[in-house]
């Protein structure tokens, strides 16, 4: 009776069909299965593993436990342990089954989860691995089971942690552009404040020199006007003087009146009216000094600005293109990382465009190309991508002249065209004519024709401009649009 001690009822019970043992047999794992029950487990199985702990088993018959099989038929003829030894067994079970987690175990059957259903996509117990509802159907080890869809989810993160990275990417790409459009809200208005100070300046110092003129010219009136007032308070003087004296001869005898009287005939009589106390021009010119004011200072502003006839987009500009800060004016440089990729920016080409669309009418402007060893200019279509490597010729829509290393001027036609340029021109006119549809290039020093694009097949096109590489420092001079000048023609449109 020494063995009763060693085990609970529940230990007599298989763990597959939760009857008392039936010819027990144990195996490499020392779990312990009714031979009929393991047998059923591994019926079509192609590996055998225990239905407890998952272990393989090498021997394709477990040995019987003798041991166990004793001890369930002493059981069986009444060799029960104590009922009170029963309950702490019970209690202890339920103690055990009260830790596990409630996912752990089966909600009908109160056991742990063993296998897996693919056609229902359950975890079962052993009591519903046996069940009707489940025959014929596709029943794995639950371990295999988890192993199969933990390896269906890996694959399917595989996509979502690239759409992560996309999200991310472009949130990145999101915040650099907020970044760079603060950077260019800052600069922008710094730029704004230095052209209206400058015109400030301009107004101040054109304010200050009209102002002066008028001091001028009404300092000048005042001291003529004074030089007249003392003039005329020693005239006043002087008559009052020969009034006083006359009256006071007047009372005198007669004779001592006639012999002053001879003295007031030899003088010789002044009449007031013989001079003008104003002369001509002695009032302030108002008429010179307000007369279209607003108009002769812009005609004189026109003189201090610059009009450039095409002004280049920065926002289509590649990454290792610098512009001035008049966007007149581009360079190869080093690459700018910072900026966002965003559509209308040129990925890989290294040009830039203008910032309009020129349609139906005629556009003339000059570049400056200076020295520069390579550089292409012209136009492009509207709808030219800006994305990946781009084939310069005007059947993907680009209409230039270009330079390459040894002096080598071509048009982008299909393929390109040779020129002969018999002097190298430190400027290129463009005079597009969408009313004709065709552009042409000159060398502006004395208009000689280098080459003519004709049947533009688009009226909606926009300035095109690549300094090209820096050919390792022998081509880092800058492509400028060359500023015009302006002139104001007055024109007076009358009624009939």
């Amino acid at each position: 009776m020494a063995y009763q001690a060693s085990f609970s009822e529940e230990d007599l019970h298989c763990p597959v069909c939760f009857e008392l043992f039936t010819n027990p047999v144990v195996l490499e794992c020392s779990h312990s299965f009714c031979k009929t029950c393991i047998d059923s487990c591994w019926n079509g199985q192609f590996k055998r593993i225990c239905p407890v702990c998952r272990t393989p088993c090498l021997s394709e018959r477990p040995p019987a436990s003798l041991v166990l099989r004793n001890i369930v038929e002493s059981f069986r003829v009444g060799q029960r342990p104590s009922l009170e030894r029963t309950e702490q067994s019970r209690e202890e079970s339920q103690e055990r089954e009260s830790t596990q987690s409630p996912e752990e175990r089966c909600s009908v059957h109160r056991k742990r989860f063993f296998f897996f259903c693919e056609d229902d996509q359950e975890a079962l117990c052993m009591v519903c691995q046996r069940s009707k509802r489940h025959k014929d159907h596709q029943i794995i080890p639950l371990e295999e089971a988890a192993q199969e869809l933990k390896k269906k989810v890996r694959l399917s993160l595989r996509p979502l942690k690239e759409d992560l990275m996309t999200f991310q990417t472009q949130k990145e790409e999101c915040l650099s552009t907020t970044r760079l459009i603060k950077e260019q809200t800052k600069l922008t208005r710094r730029l704004i404040k230095k052209d209206f100070e400058q015109l400030h300046h301009f107004l101040r110092l054109e304010e200050a020199a009209r102002i002066s003129m008028l001091e001028d010219e009404a300092e000048m009136k005042s001291e003529i006007i004074q030089e007249k007032l003392e003039d005329l308070s020693n005239k006043i003087v002087s008559f009052s003087h020969t009034i006083q004296n006359k009256e006071t001869d007047l009372e005198r005898e007669d004779i001592q009146f006639l012999q002053a009287y001879k003295s007031y005939t030899d003088s010789v009589p002044y009449n007031p009216q013989d001079s003008n106390v104003l002369v001509a021009d002695s009032l302030i010119d108002v008429a010179k000094h307000l007369g279209n004011l607003k108009f002769k200072v812009w005609e004189k502003m026109l003189g201090q600005v610059q009009y450039s006839p095409i002004i280049m987009d920065p926002n289509t500009a590649a990454k290792w293109l610098k512009l001035s800060e008049d966007l007149t004016s581009v360079h190869y440089g080093e690459l700018q990382s910072d900026i966002p990729d965003n559509p209308e920016r040129f990925d890989l080409c290294v040009c830039v465009l203008g910032n309009e669309t020129l349609g139906a009418g005629v556009y003339c402007w000059e570049v400056e190309v200076g020295n520069k060893t390579k550089w292409d200019l012209g136009v492009v279509m509207e709808s030219v991508s800006h994305q990946g490597i781009l084939n310069v010729n005007s059947e993907c829509g680009f209409w230039a002249l270009a330079l390459r290393e040894g002096g080598q001027y071509s048009a982008s036609t299909k393929p390109w065209t040779r020129l002969y340029v018999k002097r190298k021109p430190h400027r290129i006119r463009v005079c597009l004519n969408n009313n004709n549809k065709e552009i042409s290039f000159y060398d502006p020093l004395d208009m000689t024709h280098i080459y003519t694009f004709s049947r533009l097949p688009t009226k909606k096109l926009i300035p095109f401009f690549s300094p090209c590489v820096s050919d390792k420092g022998r081509n880092t001079e800058p492509l400028r649009v060359v500023p015009v000048k302006v002139a104001v023609t007055i024109t007076s449109e009358l009624a009939d």
